[in-house]
């Protein structure tokens, strides 16, 4: 059954675009919005991938993949790299011709990056030594140029900037490697709870810590996040940006497993996909034990805080609270809750507010509530926002003057933002290299 497209505007009138509901309402990721079109994973356990017009929302080609679990896609050179859950990596053309397709392992929870005609991907070898790698493959041809052993899957996506490649690891582990043969520049176990960010000559990420509280006379542990840089030299030190310390409770699995409503609605995804009870090679106590997780469709679709810089500042979203720092002095500029808890809701056992897209002086995020939210990334004022009655999980993508998001119900919905400069991030991550706006 084709998806189908009808009109979308709030209940005041005042925002308006479309919405595609697309078959089997799964879960979706970041659509890619390049060259008048958007493409679009058909969500988690799907078996399609689609080209919608970008402006209208009229579906242009649909793809069938042999493997489950599109990823979000990234568009570079006329071509779309994108990975499925099970387990393949494959590049089409942006008219939906097949170029080439690479079985890799079993599962894939982490999207490609690309640059320079390279394509890099994250992989389990699992049919050989079962440990994971970091490759690199010709965008055109498939052909692999080099593999680096890393300690597991990879947090969300590779990074690429400045000739390197960097990757932080579901047990917190950061690692960079050169991009041309793939030669290690240096590794360190940093608890890093996202996929890095590199300015300035320095690599951002987000890091867990454990400390412990006194309640009633007892010390029981709790879970802390914090921004933190890292310079790029073998032996540069780093520094935790004490200012963004939080509590984190959606990093604590023994917390999340017993309450948290995403962690059951992934089981039971995990489990309409055969991993309802092993996990493939996974490693999945990785991510159980350092980000809170235990399932394949949570860290399929985990991106956590994701740092991103924007002139000269710092942005990530915390659990549900996007933060504004300066880099340089490390203070918290400004911060703003974006999805308000009641009193009855002590614990934030889940993310609930996405990564930012942003552009002209603006941040776009979505929130578990449904909300599409456009902020002012100079003060935090809210500018505007609307509902969209599905809850949202992947990052916006924002082009030609309209935000794009994809549902945890299974919608791609378009808005327009009323400003044809909102443009300039077309994918997750803003570029093929994910390292921000290019």
């Amino acid at each position: 059954m084709p998806a189908t497209v009808v009109p979308f505007v709030t209940p005041d009138g005042r925002v308006k675009g479309w919405k595609a509901q697309v078959p089997g309402h799964r879960p979706l990721a970041t659509p890619a919005v390049v060259g008048g079109r958007a493409f679009l994973g058909g969500g988690f356990g799907s078996h399609e991938f689609y080209a919608f017009d970008a402006a209208e929302g009229r579906l242009l080609w649909e793809h069938h993949t042999h493997d489950d679990g599109p990823t979000a896609a990234v568009v570079a050179d006329g071509l779309v790299a994108f990975n499925t859950e099970s387990c393949e990596l494959e590049v089409l053309t942006v008219e939906g011709k097949p170029v080439w397709k690479k079985w890799l392992g079993d599962p894939l929870m982490s999207m490609p990056a690309v640059g320079s005609g390279r394509v890099y991907m994250a992989y389990p070898d699992s049919k050989g030594d079962q440990r994971h790698y970091l490759g690199c493959f010709d965008l055109r041809q498939g052909e692999r140029y080099w593999a680096r052993p890393i300690p597991g899957e990879i947090l969300t996506a590779p990074v690429l900037a400045a000739g390197h490649v960097y990757v932080a690891t579901l047990e917190g582990s950061v690692l960079c490697f050169r991009q041309s043969d793939g030669l290690p520049v240096w590794e360190e176990q940093k608890l890093a709870t996202s996929a890095p960010a590199v300015w300035n000559g320095q690599c951002y990420f987000s890091k867990r810590e454990e400390t412990t509280l006194d309640r009633d006379g007892r010390a029981v542990p709790q879970q802390t996040e914090s921004l933190a840089h890292r310079g790029q030299g073998a032996h540069a030190g780093t520094v935790t940006l004490g200012p963004t310390t939080q509590h984190a409770d959606y990093l604590d699995y023994a917390k999340r497993s017993a309450r948290s409503p995403r962690e059951r609605a992934d089981a039971a995804s995990d489990a309409h996909v055969g991993f309802a009870f092993a996990k493939g090679h996974a490693k999945m106590y990785q991510a159980q034990t350092h980000l809170g997780h235990g399932t394949v469709a949570g860290v399929w679709s985990y991106q956590g805080s994701k740092p991103f810089l924007w002139d000269g500042r710092l942005y990530s979203t915390m659990g549900d609270t996007l933060k504004c720092v300066d880099p340089a002095g490390e203070a918290v500029l400004w911060q703003r809750p974006l999805h308000p808890r009641g009193p009855d809701e002590p614990e934030l056992l889940d993310s609930t507010v996405t990564p930012p897209a942003l552009v002209n002086g603006k941040a776009f995020v979505g929130t578990s509530k449904g909300d599409v939210i456009c902020l002012s990334a100079d003060s935090g004022e809210r500018l505007w926002g609307a509902n969209v009655g599905e809850p949202i999980v992947f990052q916006p993508a924002v082009a030609n003057g309209r935000v794009y998001v994809g549902t945890y119900a299974g919608s791609l919905i378009c808005l327009e933002t009323g400003d044809d400069k909102d443009d300039g991030w077309p994918m997750w991550g803003g570029s093929p290299a994910h390292n921000g706006a290019s």
